[in-house]
């Protein structure tokens, strides 16, 4: 890890306590700004950064590096200010028409957490309704003017709560801001459906700048972000920052985090996040040793994960459950339960809905099986192009050799 690295872990870790402004002041002459303010970027942290680096009175940052900062703080600045005003419409949307909703992550996390709604960028807005609650908000944000992203209007919303968590709607506004419909947290998770009944019992009021909405307990809240962390492969820092402050807060209490854990699965996500999380920043975690190190699959800052194709990306989340038995039921979700696509493929009535689940085996097993062909395709022409090159080059040797040019011979004319 470079001097550059270890001074934007430092800087992203929300306020700089003196030991880390000291840390930071030793590093700041060795650091590649223009790259420093690169990976800010594509992890999320320049508000946290350009916060940081005032503080420490802008030491040795270029003038360009400085403006560069300082605008993109702004410019997050003025759009959460927008993206504060869209929340702010729905939540009263979604209160009129008696929806109980919380605000996940975003500028509601960022003013909680943070004490500033400018210091944590965000892409969208993401709300989370009860399950019974979506088709009543479905229809508040139509008349908001927020229309469906990419799903005709014919689709019926009970196929998309059976095969999914959440919805993406486009914003009326041309600089607006998407909204992200969520039922649920975790995708084909086994215990979703208790989960989320806990997480909605631990939930608390609390208005967002006047607009009524429910927040997360804090237990919930760590739950929550540990998850969302790790269904994106924990790749960026503006997430682990988000647990890192958490924790760094206080007022959580430790055995009901790790009990509800427990009893919904979700003990190998948040060990692997609280790990994560310490490795970087130095999380104050609770007294207990973490059970296990750090998997060797995980690629941590600054590393960056290798893309995962279709296959790995359904099964990466096994990965995440600590009992073979939870990871056993979560795979036989993926190959039993149909999703939107394999219902859009073929409209049934719903007299025979039942029909999807067989259909979604075959249709995975299909894909599957080309899959394999085409790597086998591509693997022969590998081979049968490398056996053509062997070939030539030996035919182009034993050419050579005729014209009396052979190997031993080229040797000695170079040297």
């Amino acid at each position: 890890m470079t001097d550059t690295d270890r001074l934007l872990r430092i800087l992203a870790a929300g306020g700089l306590a003196a030991d880390l402004a000291d840390r930071a002041r030793g590093l700041v002459g060795n650091a590649s700004w223009s790259c420093l303010f690169d990976r800010a970027e594509s992890h999320g942290v320049v508000p946290l950064a350009a916060r940081s680096l005032a503080a420490l009175g802008w030491r040795d940052v270029p003038l360009p590096v400085r403006a560069a900062f300082e605008a993109a703080h702004r410019i997050n600045a003025a759009r959460n200010a927008l993206v504060a005003r869209a929340l702010g419409r729905v939540l009263e949307g979604l209160g009129r028409a008696g929806v109980p909703v919380i605000p996940l992550k975003g500028v509601a996390l960022s003013e909680s957490l943070y004490g500033d709604a400018a210091l944590r960028v965000s892409a969208d807005l993401d709300v989370l309704v009860p399950r019974e609650c979506v088709a009543r908000a479905w229809t508040v944000l139509g008349e908001l003017g927020y229309v469906m992203a990419d799903l005709e209007e014919r689709v019926e919303l009970g196929l998309l709560l059976e095969s999914n968590i959440e919805y993406a709607f486009a914003s009326p506004e041309a600089a607006g801001c998407p909204v992200e419909l969520h039922w649920g947290i975790a995708w084909r998770w086994p215990h979703g459906a208790p989960a989320i009944a806990d997480l909605w019992a631990d939930a608390r009021p609390r208005p967002f700048r006047g607009a009524p909405a429910h927040a997360l307990g804090p237990e919930w809240e760590l739950l929550y972000l540990a998850v969302h962390a790790a269904r994106h492969r924990w790749e960026s820092l503006k997430w682990l920052v988000d647990i890192h402050e958490i924790c760094r807060r206080g007022g959580l209490d430790w055995e009901k985090v790790r009990a509800k854990a427990d009893r919904f699965g979700l003990t190998e996500v948040l060990e692997i996040s609280l790990q994560a999380s310490a490795a970087l920043f130095d999380t104050p975690l609770p007294s207990r040793p973490p059970a296990r190190a750090l998997p060797g699959w995980l690629a941590l800052f600054p590393a960056t994960p290798d893309p995962l194709d279709i296959w790995q990306g359904a099964l990466y989340p096994a990965r995440l459950f600590a009992r073979p038995s939870e990871k056993v039921r979560y795979l036989a979700r993926v190959l039993r339960v149909p999703t939107l696509a394999e219902r859009r493929l073929i409209r049934l009535p719903a007299a025979f809905r039942a029909l999807y689940y067989p259909l979604r085996p075959l249709r995975l097993g299909g894909r599957w099986g080309l899959d394999v062909a085409r790597g086998i395709g591509r693997r022969f022409l590998c081979r049968l192009t490398s056996s053509r090159d062997r070939a030539d080059h030996l035919g182009s040797l034993r050419r050579l050799v005729r014209r009396g040019g052979g190997p031993t011979r080229s040797k000695q004319e170079s040297a």
